[in-house]
C-alpha cells in the first residue's frame, strides 16, 4: 500500500507542463528513488517495481518525459519533444530531483532508469550526480550499432537541423533496424521487448506510449546515446556513486548481453564499483516479464539496501 500524489512543473523547453508523480510507503521513507522511463512509454508502466520499492520504505518520483505519457497527451505533444537538445531531458529530471530533494532534504537520494530512461540516468549522473547515493540501469543501451550509425549521418542530422518537426518517418526505421532478427515468428515489430506476447501486445495497445514521434525527438535519442557512448563519460561520473546494471543478453539495443560489460568495463576503469545482472533468455523489459518482475526488483533492492547499508557505516567512521 502506499500514497501517490500528482503535480507539474513547468519544462525547460519552454513550451510544456510536465506531470509528475511521488509515491509515498507507510510510514518515514527511508530514501527516495527518483525513476526515469524509457522511450516512447510513460512511468506508469513501473507501477509493479514502484509498489515493491514504496512496501520496502523507498520515496518514488518520476515524470513522464516531455513528448511522452500523460505530459504528451495533456500538452497536445504526444511524440514531440519540442527540447532543444537531450539536454533538455537533463534539465527537467534536475527539476525533479530537487523538488524530490526538498521534501525530504535528509534522505539518500538514488537512481534508477530503464531503456531510455537508463540512458537519461548516466546522462544525469555525469552532469549532476554529486548527491547520488547509488545508480541502477536497467534494460541498458550500449553498443546499439544502427543508434550510433545514425549519429554518423549526414543526411539524418541534415533532416533534423531543417524540420526537426517532421514524422521521423523512415528515419525511425534506420535507427530500430533488425530489433527482431533473432525471433522466430515474432508476434509484431516489437517483439523485442519481451518474452510474454501479452506485454508486447499491451506496449502497443497502450494510448500513453508514443506510436510515432518528431525527428526531433528521434534525434534526441541518438545525441544523447553518443554522449554517453564517449570514452570520457565514466570519468565525469562521481566515483563515490556504486551503479548496478542489469538486463537480458536478448535485448538488441544492449548487444545481446554485451553492451552492459561495455559500461561496466567503462565504469571500473575509473575506479568506480559496479555490480552486473545479466538475464540468460530475456529481451529488453526484463521488470515487466511476469516471470521474472519479482526476482529483478528482488535484486535491485538487494542492492539498494547495500548501498544505504554502507551509507550507515561510513556514518558512523566519520
Amino acid at each position: 500500500m502506499s500514497r501517490f500524489f500528482e503535480f507539474t512543473f513547468p519544462s525547460h523547453n519552454g513550451r510544456d507542463q510536465v506531470y509528475a508523480w511521488k509515491y509515498l510507503p507507510l510510514g518515514q521513507p527511508r530514501a527516495v528513488v527518483q525513476l526515469m522511463h524509457g522511450f516512447c512509454e510513460h512511468s506508469r508502466r513501473y507501477l509493479h517495481m514502484i509498489s515493491a520499492f514504496t512496501q520496502a520504505g523507498f520515496a518514488v518520483y518520476c515524470d513522464d518525459h516531455i513528448g511522452h505519457g500523460k505530459t504528451g497527451v495533456m500538452n497536445h505533444a504526444l511524440g514531440d519533444s519540442h527540447a532543444g537538445g537531450f539536454e533538455t531531458y537533463l534539465r527537467d529530471e534536475k527539476t525533479l530531483h530537487d523538488r524530490a530533494v526538498s521534501d525530504y532534504p535528509d534522505l539518500p537520494f538514488l537512481v534508477f532508469g530503464h531503456s531510455w530512461g537508463s540512458m537519461l540516468a548516466r546522462g544525469y549522473a555525469a552532469l549532476y550526480g554529486g548527491d547520488i547515493a547509488a545508480l541502477m540501469l536497467c534494460g541498458v543501451v550500449a553498443q546499439w550499432h544502427s543508434c550510433e550509425r545514425a549519429y554518423e549521418d549526414a543526411a539524418m542530422r541534415a533532416a533534423y537541423e531543417s524540420e526537426p518537426a517532421r514524422s521521423a518517418g523512415e528515419w525511425f526505421g534506420r535507427v530500430f533496424e533488425n530489433m527482431n532478427a533473432r525471433i522466430d515468428d515474432p508476434v509484431n515489430g516489437s517483439a523485442w521487448l519481451a518474452c510474454d506476447s501479452r506485454v508486447v501486445l499491451d506496449h502497443g495497445a497502450d494510448p500513453y506510449n508514443a506510436p510515432a514521434t518528431t525527428l526531433e525527438l528521434l534525434w534526441d535519442l541518438v545525441a544523447l546515446n553518443h554522449f554517453i557512448g564517449q570514452d570520457d563519460w565514466a570519468q565525469r561520473v562521481p566515483k563515490h556513486i556504486p551503479v548496478y546494471i542489469t538486463g537480458g543478453d536478448q535485448d538488441p539495443v544492449g548487444n545481446y548481453g554485451e553492451g552492459l560489460y561495455h559500461v561496466a568495463n567503462q565504469l571500473a576503469r575509473t575506479g568506480h564499483r559496479t555490480a552486473v545482472r545479466v538475464y540468460p533468455g530475456y529481451r529488453h523489459e526484463i521488470h515487466n516479464e511476469p516471470a521474472l518482475q519479482d526476482e529483478v526488483e528482488k535484486s535491485l533492492l538487494r542492492f539498494m539496501n547495500e548501498a544505504l547499508d554502507e551509507l550507515v557505516t561510513k556514518k558512523k567512521g566519520e
